[in-house]
């Protein structure tokens, strides 16, 4: 077996068995002994050749596919679950820059190096038309039959505990913080000070923010159980993004900020215009927060003709391992269990608002989030728009 240090991710082969050869190993690992047993275990099991390919998948692990229906025999796993970064190269699953950073991956890797492991693996992944993320942590163990090496994994579904764990920490966090924000400024009223009007308002300003804080976590957890009402009306997107212009502002100039705002005409949309400014301010205030003294974020808005686009611009990079994480529920730079921001964008815009979201991130342009949103959008059924 090769050595685990000779082992670097992404993987380099992109070589692939098939046709009669690929037949044969499937039934060599069929017949390995106990592998009938896994059928209909109540655990994903699966089985790769060295060149990672699936030459067994029992009931349960097929039911985790995105296809649930097809016979995924011959192709990688992120193939087989709809990684969204398992088209990226010719080589397909595992052969992605983003790759070196995906807990299945390195999982593999320590199997062709001849150890057991257990990695924790977030994929990110379009089943059919929407993205969804899958929580699972992979169990890894090599075996030979016939004198080749194949690797026997067991991938335990963790999605809706992961759900459950990162919503009671952000929320606590969330809420502590700002509540904790609340008693300091009331803690520094003092009735003969002239300045108590100054105090109260900034009091107001964290209530009101306390209160944001609580409906959205309420929004992400209605739109995960799909029960997200939306209240569609005409939005003035200039308008909308001097709003949140204003509701940044104090927070920029604070840390020494500028906040440019470029709004385009009289660009009119259909949309929830709550939910939408929920969105476009958490991208600002994360935009702001990634920003040193002396720099600028921009919001800018451009006319599509029947489309509208918003960009946040900030001059800071992303690095690469955050990148390959961006959207993932609980993934976050900040702390453990920090990381509704991005996934809670991309969940309302492309779930609910019928548009799409993406990033670029680089020394030449900066971080650019786009929102993509059509002017007449087709609401998801059943959304109470």
């Amino acid at each position: 077996m090769l050595q685990a240090e000779s082992i670097a991710l992404p993987f380099t082969d992109a070589e692939r068995v098939m046709g009669p050869e690929l037949e044969e190993q499937k039934q060599w690992v069929s017949e390995y002994r106990g592998m009938d047993l896994f059928h209909d275990f109540p655990i994903s099991v699966m089985a790769f050749n060295s060149h990672r390919q699936i030459v067994f998948i029992n009931t349960k692990a097929r039911a985790l596919a995105a296809d649930p229906k097809s016979a995924p025999y011959g192709l990688r796993p992120g193939e087989a679950f709809g990684c969204i970064h398992a088209n990226e190269t010719s080589g397909g699953c595992g052969t992605a820059d983003f790759c070196r950073y995906c807990g299945a991956a390195k999982s593999i890797a320590s199997a062709l190096s001849g150890a057991l492991d257990l990695q924790m693996c977030q994929i990110d992944r379009m089943v059919p038309q929407h993205h969804e993320q899958l929580d699972l942590l992979v169990w890894t163990k090599p075996f030979t039959t016939h004198d080749q090496v194949f690797i026997l994994a067991a991938l335990i579904d963790i999605s809706a505990g992961q759900r459950k764990d990162t919503f009671e920490r952000i929320f606590l966090h969330d809420i502590l913080n700002t509540a904790t924000s609340i008693q300091s400024v009331l803690y520094m009223i003092d009735d003969s000070q002239d300045g108590i009007r100054e105090y109260l308002d900034l009091a107001k300003l964290a209530a009101e923010q306390l209160a944001e804080e609580i409906q959205t976590h309420r929004s992400i957890w209605d739109a995960e159980h799909g029960k997200l009402a939306l209240n569609a009306s005409v939005v003035s997107v200039p308008d909308l993004l001097k709003k949140v212009g204003a509701l940044y502002n104090f927070m920029a100039e604070e840390r020494g900020i500028k906040v440019n705002i470029h709004p385009c005409g009289v660009k009119k949309i259909i949309s929830d215009e709550v939910l939408l400014k929920r969105v476009v301010s958490n991208l600002v205030k994360n935009a702001i927060e990634a920003c040193h003294s002396g720099e600028t974020v921009e919001l800018l808005c451009f006319d599509r003709g029947d489309a509208v686009e918003l960009q946040i611009k900030n001059p800071a990079v992303i690095d690469e391992e955050v990148q390959s994480n961006l959207f993932k529920r609980s993934y976050s730079t900040k702390a453990k269990g920090r990381g509704w921001g991005t996934y809670a964008a991309r969940l309302f815009i492309e779930e609910y608002l019928g548009g799409r979201i993406t990033f670029e991130s680089s020394p030449e342009t900066g971080t650019i989030f786009t929102i993509k949103l059509p002017d007449d959008p087709v609401f998801p059924p059943g959304t109470g728009s």
